[in-house]
């Protein structure tokens, strides 16, 4: 009799947890998230009260709600929720992995660098840089095994972490960083050079202002004259894209490094292209009133 109670109550919380996920589901499909967000938590309310081993049984149907949870939580900027999501997802992905197979360590390592991305977006920079380098360790293990897999997310992680090391003034390693987000980037670019071009003039973009903290001038502009030149390209393959960023640079380089102020005027070629635009008037305000202050400098 108590065996058929068990069995039962077993039977009616496997049924009710499945019958929430459904709804959620359900909401999910339609874009309702607030009440999507709600089912999911009940389900997984339900599957926490199941035995450790039953939890354990149902452990993939559990992990399937926490990524559903995560993209919710993330589309709200709901900080606590995503990450109470994410580590919910990691504490199963960390009883999946084991020494004898990679199975799921690629899944663990894309989790890692969601979580550590969260953190880095909200400025917890101590927590993000720790769980970055274990997405390294993971990565560049895998990466044995598959040389060219994993460029892009290995670009971005080494990237992030060099912005990191440069906050925590730990320049040794931001540039260690640098230089290992470059080489991803630059040999992706060589075969892509529309879609990852940008990701190279953003990193050259950062060591220029990270040679300039140091004084470094001469470095600084040498990459900020790399910044340009790129831009200068990847206006042949979308101007409505770069045409501003190009703009912006060539400011910066009057702003900055002192070039000449006759650069202004091809920045103010481009950017009156763009008028009405909210970027295109706030750096033509840029571009006058820096204009306006060498002009009064140069007396």
């Amino acid at each position: 009799m108590y065996n058929l109670e068990v069995n039962t109550t077993k039977k009616h919380n496997y049924m009710l947890a499945k019958g929430y996920t459904d709804i959620a589901n359900l909401y999910r499909r339609e874009y309702k998230y607030t009440e999507s967000e709600l089912f999911y938590n009940k389900a997984l309310k339900v599957y926490k009260k199941l035995p450790k081993e039953d939890f354990y049984k149902s452990q993939m149907k559990v992990l399937n709600i926490y990524n559903h949870l995560s993209v919710i939580c993330n589309s709200k900027n709901k900080f606590k929720e995503t990450k109470d999501a994410y580590k919910g997802a990691l504490e199963i992905y960390k009883r999946l992995v084991n020494d004898k197979s990679d199975k799921y360590r690629e899944e663990l390592a894309m989790l890692l660098f969601q979580l550590a991305s969260l953190y880095f977006r909200h400025n917890r920079q101590n927590r993000a840089g720790e769980l970055y380098l274990l997405v390294l360790e993971i990565l560049l293990y895998l990466q044995q095994k598959e040389p060219k897999r994993y460029r892009d997310i290995l670009g971005v992680t080494f990237h992030n972490l060099a912005q990191i090391y440069t906050s925590q003034l730990e320049y040794t390693e931001a540039l260690s960083a640098y230089r290992a987000s470059l080489k991803y980037y630059i040999s992706l670019a060589q075969k892509n050079p529309s879609k990852y071009s940008p990701y190279v003039a953003k990193v050259f973009t950062d060591l220029a202002s990270f040679y300039r903290k140091q004084k470094k001038m001469e470095l600084a502009q040498f990459f900020h004259l790399k910044v340009i030149e790129l831009y200068q390209d990847l206006t042949d393959y979308n101007e409505l894209m770069y045409d501003l960023k190009l703009a912006s640079s060539i400011i910066d380089g009057v702003s900055c490094y002192k070039q000449h102020t006759i650069s202004l005027y091809h920045a103010e070629a481009i950017i009156k292209n763009y008028r009405g635009e909210r970027e295109a008037e706030a750096l033509l305000d840029r571009l006058y009133f820096l204009r306006e202050e060498r002009k009064f400098l140069s007396f």
